[in-house]
C-alpha cells in the first residue's frame, strides 16, 4: 500500500505544495525527496518517505530549507553505512539554526550550518509526537493519528488502521460516510470499537480538508 500526496501531506505536516516543490529538480539540484512508490501519473509515497517528510517538516520549524538541503547533500556524500534518511537520527539545533546528526558511535555532528563539525548540546525532541508546523497547522501523533487508530509499518504498509486489527481506517470512514450506523458497521466488523469509527471518520475529514496550498 502507498500514501497519496494528500495523505502524506497531512500525516507529515508538510503541505501538498511543499511536496510538489520537494520532488522537483531545480537549478541543477536533485529533488529533495522523490516519492519511493511512484511519481507519475500521480505521486505515491512509502512509509519510509513519510518518516523523511515528517522529519523535514519538523526541522523546517526552526531551520531553513537551504540548511535541510545542505544536510541531505552532506549525508549522501559523507555517510556510507547503507542507511537511508528515514533511519537516521536528526534533530534541530535552534540556537545555531542548524541540524544535528547522531552517528552510530553516538557522536553528535552538525550537518546543517557547519557540516562535519561536532556539536555537544541539543534539545531532544521526538518527531513522532504531535507538533505545530511552520504554517500553524497541528500535526497529529504519527503512531496514533486519531482515537482508535494505529500506524505501524508492519501492518498494511503503515497506512492507518483500526488499532488491534488490519482494517484500514478509510474503509471504516467510507462506511460511516455512506450513512451506516455504528451498529451496522460493527455487524460487518465486530472488532471495531466506537472510538475507532469516530476516529476514522475524523481522520478522513481532516485529510480531505487539510491545507492544499
Amino acid at each position: 500500500m502507498a500514501y497519496t500526496a494528500r495523505m502524506a501531506a497531512f500525516l507529515s505536516g508538510a503541505t501538498e505544495a511543499q511536496l510538489r516543490y520537494w520532488r522537483r529538480a531545480r537549478e541543477g539540484e536533485p529533488p529533495l525527496l522523490k516519492p519511493g512508490v511512484a511519481s507519475q501519473p500521480r505521486a505515491l509515497y512509502s512509509y519510509r518517505d513519510l518518516i523523511v517528510l515528517r522529519t523535514f517538516a519538523h526541522l523546517r520549524e526552526q531551520v531553513s530549507l537551504q540548511t535541510i538541503r545542505r544536510m541531505v547533500t552532506w549525508l549522501e556524500e559523507n555517510v556510507t553505512d547503507g542507511k537511508d534518511l528515514s533511519e537516521r537520527t536528526l534533530r534541530p539545533i535552534p540556537e545555531k539554526r542548524s541540524i544535528a546528526y547522531f552517528d552510530d558511535d553516538g557522536q553528535i555532528v552538525d550537518v546543517g550550518r557547519e557540516p562535519g563539525q561536532y556539536s555537544h548540546r541539543l534539545v531532544m525532541e521526538d518527531i513522532f509526537r504531535p507538533f505545530v508546523n511552520l504554517h500553524g497547522d497541528e500535526v497529529p501523533d504519527f503512531t496514533h493519528p486519531a482515537d482508535g487508530l494505529l500506524v505501524d509499518p508492519e501492518i498494511c504498509g503503515g497506512i492507518p488502521v483500526v488499532d488491534g486489527t488490519r482494517i484500514p481506517f478509510n474503509l471504516i470512514a467510507g462506511l460511516a460516510r455512506d450513512g451506516l450506523s455504528l451498529e451496522a458497521i460493527q455487524l460487518f466488523y465486530p472488532g471495531v470499537p466506537a472510538e475507532a469509527v469516530k476516529g476514522a471518520a475524523e481522520l478522513a475529514d481532516r485529510i480531505d480538508y487539510a491545507r492544499a496550498a
